[in-house]
């Protein structure tokens, strides 16, 4: 007898990197309450992080904003384990275009509101897992921002600039945008120098952001 699609299908397993134990608790009632979803384990510290997902490797881990504001720990961790499906959550700290942007940039693939309904929260891991990338709508508005030049943005860049633009964004180094496009590392450097100067950023995380403010680069 053939077995059924959800016999077939694994579940995601998700695990979250968080101190507080009213914010794990709730987390994993949420996670535990779904169909198609189970409940790992919650570590504090990124080292704990590290560990976790060498032994059991979840599929989805969970961060906030407040605990890891840099979004160092997600830039460490996605490049560890590339497999690996960060979902943010964030607090109101973190909800502006340079966060948002330095968030895709260190490998987050979605993010949500850090109070939002747990349904958004299901709907965000899922979305980040089968679609790659996803913001939920009530952050859309802090990724983007009401037109100011925008389409004189969309002309200032050529189609060179803004597949660069585009590999940036997904946090591509110099030498992995050469790479993909053919071209030396320093013709690639080049385009990034033109790319700040073009859109008034200050680094790479701010062209990013102002990709997003100039929709230039989805959401």
């Amino acid at each position: 007898m053939s077995a059924g699609p959800n016999e077939t299908e694994k579940p995601l397993r998700i695990a979250l990197v968080e101190s507080l134990p009213l914010m794990k608790r709730g987390v994993q009632t949420v996670i535990s309450g779904q169909s198609g979803m189970e409940w790992v384990d919650a570590v504090s510290s990124t080292r704990a992080a590290v560990e976790l997902c060498e032994s059991v490797h979840p599929d989805v881990l969970l961060v906030t904003s407040g605990g890891d504001p840099g979004w160092n720990r997600c830039q460490l961790l996605t490049r560890l384990f590339t497999r690996l499906t960060v979902v943010a959550l964030l607090g109101r700290e973190a909800r502006n275009s340079d966060s948002i942007a330095m968030a895709r940039l260190r490998g987050v693939r979605a993010l949500v509101p850090l109070e939002a309904h747990p349904d958004r929260l299901v709907t965000a891991i899922t979305a980040g897992v089968v679609l790659g990338y996803y913001i939920d709508p009530d952050l859309a508005i802090h990724a983007t921002a009401p037109d100011g030049g925008r389409s004189a943005g969309k002309k200032s860049l050529s189609r060179r600039e803004l597949e660069v633009l585009h590999l940036v964004s997904e946090g591509r180094t110099a030498v992995q945008i050469a790479l993909r496009l053919q071209i030396t590392a320093e013709t690639a450097r080049t385009h990034v120098s033109h790319i700040l100067r073009k859109l008034g950023a200050r680094d790479r995380a701010h062209a990013v952001a102002r990709g997003f403010e100039l929709s230039l680069l989805p959401c």
